[in-house]
């Protein structure tokens, strides 16, 4: 029988736990040390080898060091779909009280199935399940405030149509949602600097380039295939432009650095990058490095417990109010950096308030044991 929770202003009793990690495609089988769990949550996470993704399983295992109540069994996906598949099978099998799936690319109608058949209550994170609550943030409205900040800094150096070439990173794989970052960046910096205006929603994760001063290239959200994708397209630049850099995620970002670094291309005066992650490279950079102009901050070491707490919410029979429950999220500047991240960390004293489409996460036993989010206790 699943096991549910009461939820109210109280802070709720609860029993201690363990965490334990699975590789990839590997058993779960985690068993508490302190005491039978309130909670069981299985937890596949899209790479555990990737720096971006990885941290959301060692922050919620910081975060579980006392009694919450919860046991969380980990999977790794590895980037690759029959992973993923496998490890939907072996979390199905294990039958927890719900199930956290960070998905690997937007075709998952085949564990959406498997995970609909088996009524376990699941959570699908930054990339939609349709069987699950989709737990996301505003791709589309992280790359408006970045490049508004983006464009107003190059827009006052003198970039413009004449001297300025963008560069996009994104991840034909991860679907729609995920790219809007970098088509909504685009058509918000092409009107501040005088480019040329291209309605967002034809920009295509295949189209590679868009109007006469941006080169859009896939990067597969990692670093690799984002270095060597720059490391092509870099003799196209014309020789003596500026160069703006934008994409999916940091990973990407710094893949791409490293190629416009080898390039020439790099300089302090013909750089400026809008960063999106809010991860340890990301927050240093901000803080140090005079190209890094922005960050967009998805607060990603902390989505793990917006993960469990939905699961939570939704193992007790909680409907979510709207489509896609919003994670936490705000785009950084040098100026603001501070106000969120004092030590130019990725710790956080307190993570931005709930809005009113995630505020029935603030009755969730795990949101109430971290009190971390400001405005919850």
């Amino acid at each position: 029988m699943k096991k549910s929770f009461v939820f109210s202003g109280a802070v709720l009793a609860a029993t201690a736990i363990a965490l334990t990690g699975c590789s990839s495609g590997g058993t779960a089988g985690a068993t508490s040390s302190g005491g039978a769990s309130q909670f069981t949550l299985d937890f596949a996470n899209y790479s555990e080898s990737v720096p971006l993704f990885k941290v959301i399983h060692s922050t919620l295992d910081e975060q579980n060091t006392s009694a919450s109540g919860t046991t969380i069994n980990w999977y790794d996906n590895n980037g690759d779909a029959s992973t993923m598949l496998s490890n939907t099978q072996l979390m199905i099998s294990e039958n927890p009280d719900a199930i956290a799936m960070y998905p690997v690319s937007a075709a998952t109608d085949g564990i959406s199935k498997l995970l609909a058949d088996s009524g376990i209550p699941c959570v699908s994170v930054n990339i939609a399940t349709p069987a699950c609550s989709f737990l996301n943030i505003d791709n589309k409205q992280l790359g408006i405030d970045t490049g508004t900040i983006v464009g107003n800094l190059a827009k006052a150096k003198g970039w413009n149509a004449s001297n300025t070439t963008i560069l996009l990173g994104q991840n034909a794989a991860a679907g729609e949602q995920v790219n809007d970052c970098v088509r909504y960046f685009y058509s918000t910096i092409a009107s501040i600097l005088g480019l040329e205006e291209i309605d967002p929603t034809t920009i295509t994760p295949t189209t590679t380039t868009i109007g006469a001063n941006a080169i859009q290239f896939d990067g597969q959200s990692t670093l690799q295939p984002s270095f060597a994708a720059v490391q092509g397209l870099a003799p196209s630049i014309p020789a003596g432009n500026n160069v703006i850099l934008y994409t999916v995620n940091n990973d990407s970002t710094n893949g791409a650095l490293r190629a416009l670094t080898d390039a020439g291309l790099a300089g302090d005066d013909k750089l400026m990058i809008g960063g999106l992650g809010g991860d340890s490279s990301g927050i240093t950079a901000l803080a140090t490095d005079p190209r890094w102009v922005a960050e967009g901050d998805i607060f990603v070491s902390y989505w793990g417990e917006y993960a469990t707490a939905m699961a939570q919410a939704l193992a007790a029979g909680v409907k979510p109010p709207a489509a896609v429950t919003p994670l936490p999220q705000k785009v950084l500047d040098k100026t603001t950096l501070a106000q969120y991240h004092p030590d130019s960390t990725t710790a956080v004293a307190k993570l931005p308030a709930l809005v009113p489409d995630n505020q029935f996460l603030a009755d969730t036993p795990y949101l109430k044991f971290v009190d971390n989010v400001e405005g919850v206790n």
